[in-house]
């Protein structure tokens, strides 16, 4: 039997083809299936390594009542919710993200609880004074972005002196997948790292920190080992 289907049915299948989810963060907007974002970042955040890493984000911060933070990138925003409980009383958390999907998500779930302000923000272009915050975090986000460096900048920018600026990001020219065909093996690994737009900026973040006129620089490498093949089809 011949199957029908509709232009706008064609049009929205050949999208979701094309589409993967490291392409597709760049702007999750535009995706023919925002809910595959929402489940992916659920995920990653119920996994232990996520959870050991973030956690010890916010204290490589220092959080503590009374600090003023802006977090790029946000996603969900599970981390902004995390860090408002860490800097509460006096503090404050300020989220930015490109997506006025993930804008509207997190603001949703805030429910004006959280002294959290969500707002949509190119990372290259933050629409805030020099010296605004004590603090600034960025959480996979610069793996997505074109010129990482001026994201970079920018929020060197807003900090306070004396402040700090954290980043985590993958590197993902050390992905590695074990497998018993090498050539397919090596085309999986290929395939996954040149989707990102920076697949080695785990590795460029320290060069860029000190373009941006940063110092004290510190670098803390960490390995997630995945071992489930459904979790890591998921993921």
């Amino acid at each position: 039997m011949a199957e029908g289907i509709c232009p706008d049915e064609t049009e929205k299948r050949s999208r979701m083809n094309d589409e993967y989810l490291a392409t597709g963060f760049g702007n999750v907007d535009a995706s023919a299936d925002g809910k595959a974002y929402e489940k992916c970042l659920s995920l990653l955040d119920s996994l232990p390594y996520y959870r050991e890493y973030k956690q010890r984000s916010y204290e490589l911060l220092g959080l503590l009542p009374g600090v003023s933070v802006l977090e790029v990138g946000f996603g969900l925003g599970d981390d902004a919710f995390r860090m408002a409980e860490l800097v509460t009383p006096g503090g404050s958390v300020t989220a930015v993200d490109a997506s006025a999907r993930m804008c509207e998500l997190a603001s949703a779930r805030n429910g004006g609880e959280a002294k959290i302000a969500f707002c949509q923000a190119d990372a290259r272009h933050l629409p805030f004074g020099n010296a605004r915050f004590m603090r600034c975090r960025t959480d996979r986000t610069l793996q997505h972005i074109h010129c990482p460096g001026d994201a970079i900048a920018e929020m060197a920018r807003v900090l306070k002196p004396a402040g700090m600026l954290l980043a985590y990001d993958n590197d993902w020219g050390s992905f590695a997948v074990s497998g018993s065909d090498r050539n397919t093996t090596e085309r999986i690994e290929n395939c996954w790292r040149n989707a990102f737009v920076n697949p080695w900026i785990g590795r460029e973040l320290k060069r860029y920190f000190c373009e941006a006129g940063l110092s004290e620089i510190s670098v803390y490498p960490s390995v997630s080992v995945v071992t489930d093949f459904e979790l890591a089809d998921q993921v």
